[in-house]
């Protein structure tokens, strides 16, 4: 089964009489050149004047019998003409013709073959997977091409291996070792390169063929392409995916403050993507390869669920987590992996005045787990950034920009930072360098008064946030907040918790690897009673928890990404890089800015991916499949036809037979050489016939020269 759609409604090379085509049929319209002699021997045509003469018999004889050999030479002369111009007319207009016992069958062809190697051709259909079914269309789509067409194959998933035309032996050679990745789709860097190649062919034939899955998620985002004129695009499909594929679409904790010996729960979400309902399906959690539980769950198709299991962390550090769920169809989306951290001991370095610090370093005393360091401002720049967790600022009035650039440098490799604002602070230098460093914000004045007559609350309605998580309930008094900076969030800093004056309290941004809370108030008794209600020093453990222990997923890649990490103490110069499935290789440290990194060119497979420095593990991250890939429903036909204005696209079935759907759409084997050449016949004749009649017009031409 196959369909055509057009961008016009006569089909350049369609058949004609005797399987004739032209490449150039508006040429065709020179044809009414081939009038012109037949209007001028009209325009010249004269009426016959009668004379009298003598009655001379014998003279009228030979008239009768010169005039009747003339008008015969001027009729022949002519259709020589006549034929003459339209000859040349179809010889421009390049006529061919579909015959295999003529010459070759199909004239001179350049043609593209792009194969989707995607994830999603990793489904399986009919016991093979997708990415079989494409290979034998794209061995069946290079066989309607021989030695003497230009040919490239291209293997596409968001990468290219290059457009280099081979032979079309070598290439039919090199399609059993194709192999489909775990890539996501995106067909653009192909398409590009495969206009741009048939734009630079002079062939007569110009054919794409593209096999895929042609998944709505990878086709979906595609501009149309204006570069494929007079380009015959056909669409390759292979059979429909089948219908029974549930995928696990994530897994983490329940909460962000995860500590040792401390029960939290994990997450997992599992969704049918199929037609059918699923039943009795076991979905697993397991840590460094350690199941720690199972739940056998049932869903309708569509539905999303979400697994929660019971995890106490018995050993802190990053640990290795993974849910799986029997194979189906589609077994590369039957697990994930994550990379969480569970701090043992958090150090927290606290640095201000002493009378700034106090209420910080009693508040963090009051629990267990944490190691604290009181430094002054100006101690900052000696600062070993390995031995810090965290780091909480109170209320500093002035900082220096190196002191500033460390800070930073601190929290972008991974620490966390909670910044106080207090009393007597450099509105001007925390607007234009502090704030815009560490957390974007702009302070624009104080509300409140120092008499504590007036005051302000947390409003209890935004306390989702894990650091204030029912912090703010009935049970615990809540602070109240005399004075407090007003403060603009600018993004990507994002508000977690306002005043019931509709002020940000709290702030949170993202810098890098690290986090930072901006809390725009302080301890002073002035400013606020926080640090004497009972909810200061709940606040404060859970805030350098949370900071420390990092967000969820920071480990976490998409596969095919460069990966860069930083260098984790040692000085060794090189790594060893172990992937999920298969051979380690060896990396070089490199410099990117102040800090050496390792780098990965690329995170091919999903999966625990490892970094080995001096015979021992000193980093971890997660690669993971993109989530689209799972879905695979094709995209709408008319969508995938106004990719290409301007070109033929056909859309071939997986069943149908491609050689016929071709051969439809294929120009011939050209004959305008030899339409040239009977033009130059005809040519020839006319200067023969023309130099005669000159000769009988005037016999005597010569001897009267001579």
């Amino acid at each position: 089964m196959w369909s055509r759609n057009h961008s016009c409604s006569i089909h350049p090379g369609g058949p004609g009489l005797f399987g004739i085509s032209f490449a150039n049929p508006a040429v065709l319209h020179g044809l009414w050149a081939a009038t012109l002699p037949t209007l001028i021997h009209l325009l010249n045509r004269r009426r016959t004047v009668t004379v009298s003469f003598s009655n001379v018999a014998l003279l009228q004889t030979l008239q009768q019998d010169r005039m009747r050999r003339v008008r015969i030479k001027q009729w022949v002369l002519l259709a020589v003409r006549t034929l003459l111009i339209a000859l040349l007319v179809m010889a421009f207009a390049r006529p061919t013709i579909r015959d295999a016992s003529f010459e070759r069958g199909h004239g001179e062809t350049a043609a593209v073959v792009l194969v989707d190697r995607s994830l999603s051709m990793r489904q399986t259909t009919e016991a093979r997977s997708l990415m079989d079914h494409a290979k034998d269309r794209a061995i069946s789509a290079l066989e309607q091409l021989d030695g003497r067409d230009e040919v490239v194959l291209v293997a596409f998933d968001t990468q290219i291996d290059g457009f280099v035309a081979s032979p079309v032996d070598r290439l039919r050679l090199s399609v059993p070792g194709l192999e489909a990745t775990y890539l996501s789709t995106d067909p653009v860097p192909a398409l590009d390169g495969a206009r741009r190649w048939l734009r630079e062919s002079k062939a007569l034939n110009r054919e794409l063929y593209v096999v895929s899955d042609f998944a709505r998620s990878g086709w979906k985002e595609v501009e149309a392409y204006d570069g494929f004129d007079g380009s015959t695009v056909f669409l390759l499909k292979v059979p429909d995916a089948a219908t029974t594929n549930v995928a696990v679409r994530s897994i983490r904790p329940s909460g962000a403050l995860l500590s040792v010996g401390e029960p939290t729960q994990l997450v997992a979400e599992v969704e049918n993507l199929g037609a059918e309902r699923v039943t009795s399906l076991p979905v697993q959690v397991f840590v460094e390869d350690q199941r720690i539980g199972q739940r056998v769950i049932q869903l309708d198709p569509g539905e999303r669920r979400r697994v929660t299991f019971r995890y106490t962390p018995d050993r802190g550090g990053a640990r290795a987590i993974r849910v799986e769920i029997p194979d189906d169809d589609f077994a590369e989306d039957n697990a994930r992996s994550t990379v969480i951290h569970i701090p043992v001991a958090i150090r927290v370095v606290v640095v201000g005045d002493d009378q700034d610090r106090y209420y910080v370093e009693e508040g963090l005393a009051s629990g267990s787990g944490v190691q604290v360091t009181s430094i002054q401002a100006s101690e900052l720049g000696g600062l070993n950034e390995a031995e810090v967790d965290v780091l909480v600022l109170c209320s500093l009035r002035t900082l220096g920009r190196g002191t500033l650039n460390a800070i930073r440098r601190v929290v972008s490799r991974g620490a966390g930072l909670l910044l106080l604002m207090g009393d007597g602070l450099d509105v001007r230098l925390y607007n234009e360098r502090v704030l815009p460093a560490l957390c974007p914000a702009q302070v624009t004045g104080i509300e409140g008064s120092r008499g504590r007559t007036r005051f302000t609350s947390l409003d209890a309605d935004h306390d989702g946030h894990p650091v204030l998580d029912d912090l703010l309930g009935a049970d615990l008094t809540g602070p109240r907040f005399y004075l407090n900076y007003a403060v603009s969030a600018m993004s990507p800093s994002r508000v977690v918790a306002v005043y019931k004056n509709g002020m940000p309290a709290l702030l949170e941004h993202r810098l890098e690897r690290g986090r930072a809370l901006l809390l725009t108030s302080h301890t002073d008794l002035e400013w606020s009673d926080q640090a004497v209600t009972g909810f200061f020093a709940p606040f404060v453990h859970r805030a350098v928890r949370y900071l420390a222990t990092g967000g969820y997923g920071r480990d976490d890649v998409t596969v095919g990404q460069r990966v860069t990490r930083p260098v984790q103490g040692g000085r060794d110069r090189d790594a060893v890089v172990q992937s999920p499935i298969g051979p380690s290789e060896t990396v070089w440290a490199q410099q990117l800015g102040d800090r050496l990194h390792w780098v990965i060119e690329r995170a091919h497979m999903p999966g625990i991916w490892q970094i080995y420095s001096g015979e021992r593990v000193s980093d971890r991250f997660a690669a993971q499949i993109d989530p689209r890939e799972s879905d695979s429903d094709p995209i709408d036909d008319e969508i995938l036809k106004g990719l290409f204005p301007g070109s033929d696209v056909v859309f071939v079935e997986a069943d149908a037979d491609l050689s016929a759907v071709v051969a439809g759409y294929r120009h011939g084997a050209e004959l305008w050489r030899y339409v040239l050449a009977a033009a130059l016949i005809f040519l020839a004749i006319e200067l023969s016939l023309m130099s005669g009649e000159t000769r009988e017009r005037d016999p005597g031409s010569g001897r009267n020269a001579s």
